[in-house]
């Protein structure tokens, strides 16, 4: 007799490992250093490999319990994606605020939204994202700029 597992819970466990060793490999390559002075290579040696045990820790148990295969949404995580990927497009020729307006309205497309609410946040996002990248980091991210070509 064939037990069922719960596949979604192992296929997240199995990235949670395979991104904390990912991490873990390519950090090896710094120095470590000691508790009390850490090098550059500690703390993601650290990180990943606290995900690794996180990916373990959702793992085994999944493989004692049943469960589904999710079937996934694939709107939302086009819309997602496409929307940072406009962003890069635009923020280099028409400057940071268009850029944001733009992936604010593209990832508004993953889920049904009031337009009034995505232009509000869009404002709201333009808004923090100069003050915070453009006036309080001095990111030189122009919030308009108009090169087109």
């Amino acid at each position: 007799m064939r037990r069922a597992r719960d596949l979604a819970d192992i296929i997240g466990g199995v990235a949670l490992i395979g991104g904390g060793a990912w991490f873990v490999l390519h950090s090896t390559g710094y120095n470590m250093g000691t508790l009390r002075r850490m090098g550059p290579g500690y703390f993601p040696v650290i990180i990943g490999s606290l995900v690794c045990l996180f990916g373990i820790l959702v793992m085994v148990p999944a493989m004692f319990r049943q469960g589904t295969l999710p079937v996934p949404d694939w709107r939302p995580f086009v819309a997602i994606c496409l929307s940072v990927l406009v962003f890069a497009l635009v923020v280099e020729r028409l400057g940071l605020v268009p850029a944001t307006v733009c992936l604010t309205f593209v990832a508004a497309l993953a889920e049904r939204v009031k337009p009034l609410q995505v232009v509000l946040l869009a404002a709201g996002l333009c808004v923090i994202g100069v003050v915070v990248f453009s006036k309080g980091l001095g990111i030189p991210i122009p919030a308009f700029r108009w090169n087109f070509f």
